[in-house]
């Protein structure tokens, strides 16, 4: 009889948690180590683990590579990540319903390469977020390069299928839709560049650090700058500025959705440095 209260309470204080605290209290299986290289490592609730192949992620996993070394993660959902040397990123949203996904992957240092595969409900999103940047679509594929130069971060995304649609989240309201085979670079405190054409040859390095075949990156529509809308005055942070900057990503990306023909991608080899990109 005393198991029996004592199995009922704890039924109990588990129930409670589960409406009292604002996350899952078991995390699912958001995806799987599809390809490990060198040095990487997994953060999870706090414990350091050595992830192998076939490996499962969970939401608010923090994936960390080494020198010389990358991962991929295959998410439930098909999208790819490839992380790139000396990067650290965080599986931070992954909601996937039939129709529906909402994604946020923060990315803290280094460079990725993110495969989206397409959802049509015009509600799903798929975000890469980095201290600088938010860059967003519902299905295509980008590189995003994070660094800090003269002790100012900046990330540079290179839109290689499709288009994206990108912001600072200190300007919310400033959205620059980015079409392939043109890039912009977001410098902290300030608004996205308008997005200008790229060769190739300025990912090639990269995009062989990570692995990810090219076919067509680059080869996309030069001068597409086009894509520029910025709305000038809005300061950092008020919570209507950041609700108008959500409403403004998510037009955007259905916008570029729709008017973006399927195109495809290039990849090949380097470090991250975007001073050569420009």
């Amino acid at each position: 009889m005393k198991k029996y209260k004592l199995l009922m309470r704890c039924l109990v204080l588990l129930l409670a948690l589960q409406i009292l605290l604002p996350f899952p209290l078991f995390a699912d299986t958001i995806g799987k180590f599809n390809e490990i290289k060198g040095d990487v490592s997994l953060s999870r609730a706090r414990a350091g683990l050595k992830p192998n192949v076939g490996d499962d992620i969970q939401t608010k996993d923090m994936v960390s590579t080494g020198d010389k070394s990358r991962a991929k993660l295959l998410l439930s959902d098909d999208s790819m990540l490839s992380v790139g040397q000396k990067s650290n990123l965080e599986i931070t949203e992954f909601l996937l319903g039939k129709d529906k996904r909402t994604s946020i992957i923060s990315l803290k240092t280094g460079l990725m390469h993110t495969k989206v595969e397409k959802f049509l409900d015009p509600n799903s999103k798929f975000e890469v977020h980095t201290p600088t940047a938010v860059a967003g679509a519902r299905g295509t594929a980008w590189l995003t390069v994070l660094e800090v130069i003269n002790n100012v971060a900046q990330s540079s995304i290179y839109a290689l299928e499709q288009a994206v649609a990108v912001f600072n989240p200190a300007l919310p309201t400033q959205v620059v839709t980015v079409t392939a085979g043109n890039f912009t670079t977001v410098v902290a405190g300030m608004a996205p560049t308008i997005p200008a054409a790229f060769a190739p040859a300025a990912i090639q390095g990269m995009m062989g650090e990570l692995n990810v075949p090219m076919a067509g990156a680059g080869a996309g529509t030069a001068g597409a700058g086009a894509g520029a809308a910025a709305a000038g005055g809005i300061g950092a942070g008020t919570i209507a500025a950041v609700i108008v900057g959500a409403a403004a990503l998510a037009a955007a990306v259905a916008s570029a959705s729709s008017s973006s023909s399927g195109s495809t991608t290039t990849h090949s080899t380097t470090t991250h440095s975007t001073t050569s990109h420009h």
